[in-house]
């Protein structure tokens, strides 16, 4: 009987505890913004105009790569996980507004971005260690494989993120010599 009252009495917190648990947006604040990012994916997937890639390392996480143009692919080198790169870039979400971008004019030229691979979220890490020198993508990533559903800065919860990249360089690569 006492065990009765207890699972009587434990019922309604456990309903509670398991009604948050699969609900990260428990206000529905974001919810058409949300429906919106995963239409957007949707239709990427669909239109056949990107690879997707999915690591090895996370097979829950996946990015969708165009190639606008295409490096050296002839040494076959990507950066690792905790290489150094410098790149160009620019983020847009999916009503095309800029959020954020590397390319501040200086008096040289374009603003390098650099970074490891290993610092940035998800979806930017897949993108670059399936890059070459040279390469320009446009890369979408689902907001899991960005900045999940707290958003960060001015990109909103559950965001698609969009990103041009271009990988400018790898510094401290030695360049193999050639063999004659």
């Amino acid at each position: 009987m006492k065990l009765l009252k207890f699972g009587l009495l434990a019922l309604p917190l456990v309903l509670s505890l398991s009604s948050c648990l699969n609900n990260d947006d428990p206000d529905n604040s974001y919810s058409e913004w949300r429906a919106e990012n995963e239409q957007y994916i949707s239709s990427a997937e669909k239109s056949g105009k990107y690879s997707k890639i999915t690591p090895d390392w996370d097979k829950t996480s996946f990015v969708l790569i165009d190639w606008v143009r295409k490096g050296d692919s002839t040494n076959k080198v990507v950066p690792l996980d905790n290489s150094t790169v410098d790149v160009v870039y620019m983020l847009t979400n999916v009503r095309g507004d800029t959020i954020d971008s590397s390319f501040r004019l200086t008096t040289n030229g374009d603003s390098i971005y650099r970074v490891q691979p290993c610092q940035t979220c998800t979806g930017f890490r897949i993108a670059l260690t399936n890059m070459n020198i040279g390469d320009s993508v446009t890369a979408v990533m689902p907001y899991y494989a960005g900045y999940g559903a707290l958003g960060s800065g001015s990109v909103l919860p559950f965001s698609t993120l969009i990103f041009q990249i271009k990988l400018v360089g790898i510094p401290g690569l030695e360049k193999l010599p050639q063999s004659n």
